[in-house]
């Protein structure tokens, strides 16, 4: 599946897109198991937006410092904008929900609207 985000869009804008069709069944599992983070470069992007979650990245970074891994990072989600991200095009990232529901999430293409005064107003 393709998605085309802005900037200002959140994690949680990605995070909360469902392709579910009209008929949605009664239980829909990220409804009632919403834990979840995104893994980019490093840093783990929580979901906290409800007391039921849990940090799903604290197993994995208490296992890291035991072991000779980088320093992980970890932050919330819902306050993380695309534009505050560090990625690689065309780099394997992680989704994971539901305690072991595993996706990948590869940034194919990044583009900066570009206004071109110096055409458009001559002598700026």
């Amino acid at each position: 599946m393709t998605l085309q985000m802005l900037g200002s869009h959140s994690l949680v804008d990605l995070r909360d897109f469902s392709n579910t069709p009209d008929m949605a069944p009664d239980f829909i599992s990220k409804d009632h198991f919403k834990s979840a983070f995104f893994y980019f470069e490093g840093v783990f992007y929580n979901d906290m937006r409800h007391p039921e979650c849990q940090d799903m990245s604290e197993t994995t970074i208490d296992w890291a410092k035991t072991r000779d891994f980088p320093t992980f990072h970890k932050a919330n989600m819902e306050d993380t904008r695309f534009y505050d991200l560090k990625v690689k095009v065309g780099y394997p990232y992680l989704f994971c929900h539901q305690g072991d529901c595993e996706h990948v999430v590869i940034i194919t293409d990044i583009r900066s609207e570009v206004i071109l005064s110096s055409i458009l107003i001559p002598g700026f």
